[in-house]
């Protein structure tokens, strides 16, 4: 299993909740993902000049913003100076795009955990040309840490990271492991939302099922992970091993 050391994977952030460092997650080669060369998070707009010095000294040069560009228009994300590329490859999050409760008809949730899964289903089956140029991306920034995020961290991000750990042979609990990481460093933050709206108790977290979902359809209908990853993401497996593991 990979190292559970929250202070290595959890970096210290005043504005961000769930930044977190995709290194220590041991492959099936016995070889590690490597520290501070790939990181995801939630949105950046929060980050406080503090903040933005730790991801200076880190050398960040690449950050990937998985919103729409509605969720941009609310809170743009703050970059360290040393960010050279920053990058906007709009995944859809149905109707979870925007998460003003203001402008989500919450009447027509009827079964909020089948809505996430449908999310789920669409990144896998619908964002396949954003996922290639996510992948084309940390291809070919292979010298210089990258991050990549959504609103919250959790499901856009959460994919892309289920699938960059998969291209580098991490194991499929580690996996899992790393992606509920975001239910407790998401926890408390909708409170207050969730206790004026439960019904939004199931789309402010994660469960297991909803990345299995994104699983279950890259098998039934991909022929697996490899495939999905080589031939339909057009994936380096083996440049992604000499650059993101050790």
């Amino acid at each position: 299993m990979a190292e559970d050391i929250k202070e290595k994977w959890l970096l210290p952030m005043n504005g961000a909740y769930n930044m977190r460092d995709l290194g220590g997650f041991k492959n099936a080669f016995g070889k590690y993902t490597r520290y501070e060369k790939m990181f995801r998070s939630e949105e950046l707009s929060a980050l406080t000049q503090e903040d933005l010095d730790y991801l200076g000294r880190l050398s960040l040069s690449t950050v990937i913003d998985f919103r729409t560009t509605l969720e941009i228009e609310s809170a743009a994300d703050k970059l360290p100076q040393s960010v050279s590329e920053h990058v906007n490859l709009p995944i859809s999050a149905g109707n979870f795009n925007n998460m003003d409760i203001r402008q989500l008809d919450l009447s027509s949730l009827k079964n909020p955990e089948e809505a996430m899964k449908s999310i789920y289903r669409d990144i896998i089956r619908n964002a396949q040309p954003l996922l290639k140029t996510f992948f084309q991306l940390i291809s070919n920034n292979t010298d210089a840490p990258t991050l990549f995020h959504c609103t919250a961290g959790k499901d856009r991000t959460g994919v892309a990271s289920a699938l960059f750990l998969s291209a580098l042979n991490v194991d499929r609990a580690d996996i899992m492991l790393d992606y509920m990481r975001s239910k407790n460093c998401l926890k408390g933050k909708y409170d207050a939302i969730i206790q004026k709206y439960p019904v939004l108790g199931p789309v402010l977290t994660v469960e297991e099922e909803y990345l299995q979902t994104a699983f279950n359809v890259i098998e039934d209908e991909y022929n697996g992970v490899n495939n999905y990853l080589v031939n339909h993401l057009d994936v380096d497996i083996d440049l992604l091993h000499r650059f993101y593991t050790a």
